[in-house]
């Protein structure tokens, strides 16, 4: 049986999604800009921009399907992960309660 969780914990994984959900549109749209960048300067083709805004719509779209569609605790486990919000303790608590909760297993 899952636990439910408390509204103070709801609220924080979605803080943390939110800024992990921040961090990974950014990192996309990085090169995007910079290809901007060179076309603005003229040093990049009109054309390559177009098909660039085309890979990062495409990308983008999967990240938006990532964070909409296929949630839940392995995602908050990874955004903890991926923005180095664990301590000590989180470790050793919240890494066996999270895979406790993906196995669904009881004590």
């Amino acid at each position: 049986m899952k636990e439910k969780k408390s509204k103070a914990e709801r609220r924080r994984d979605r803080e943390i999604l939110e800024l992990y959900h921040k961090k990974v549109t950014e990192e996309a749209l990085e090169p995007l800009y910079e290809y901007f960048e060179q076309w603005k300067n003229g040093a990049y083709p009109y054309d390559e921009l177009t098909e660039r805004i085309h890979e990062f719509h495409k990308e983008n779209q999967e990240i938006y399907k990532k964070f909409n569609y296929h949630g839940g605790e392995m995602l908050v486990f990874e955004a903890k992960k991926e923005l180095d919000m664990f301590s000590e303790k989180d470790w050793e608590k919240e890494h066996y309660h999270r895979l406790k909760v993906l196995f669904n297993m009881d004590d």
